[in-house]
């Protein structure tokens, strides 16, 4: 890792020639989960459609005993557009507008497991006071706790 933020890993351009690879600032980090959180909210309105639908077009409350299970449906639903668009392209839509890709260790996609501690990381580390996020401010790497989790990066392209 240089002072630039450069690392150890590189990436192949259009032309096949080696470059190294630039890991994402917080800012654009933020900007990210700005973008997709609207995909995520739409998937989880499409869902709780569903739930209201089956439960005769009554909302599903605390109360409720199917409220765990319709919260679980939410957290996986989430989590499964993370890791399908991480696997499939390396890329959620907010990344693919911020021109950033997901890459591991040894250049092979993200695995189903790595994309669940991921995203479990991430949560953490954003539920406590964003310490997860704030970690990359001090690190030369910019890496969060759920990329040192998963051992996958956010690099810019």
């Amino acid at each position: 890792m240089d002072k630039k933020g450069k690392s150890k890993h590189s990436e192949k351009d259009s032309n096949s020639t080696t470059k190294p690879a630039v890991y994402c600032h917080l800012f654009r980090r933020l900007m990210i989960i700005l973008y997709d959180s609207f995909a995520v909210l739409s998937i989880s309105f499409l869902l709780t459609a569903l739930w209201v639908t089956g439960n005769s077009g009554e909302a599903i409350t605390p109360e409720k005993m199917v409220y765990p299970l319709y919260l679980a449906s939410l957290f996986l639903a989430a989590w499964v557009y993370f890791a399908v668009s991480w696997r499939k392209g390396g890329a959620t839509l907010g990344m693919r507008a911020w021109k950033v890709k997901l890459i591991t260790e040894d250049g092979d996609r993200i695995s189903w497991g790595a994309s669940m501690l991921r995203f479990c990381a991430a949560w953490l580390g954003l539920i406590v006071f964003a310490s997860g996020f704030i970690l990359s401010l001090l690190r030369k790497d910019r890496a969060c706790w759920h990329d040192l989790v998963s051992h996958s990066w956010l690099v810019r392209l």
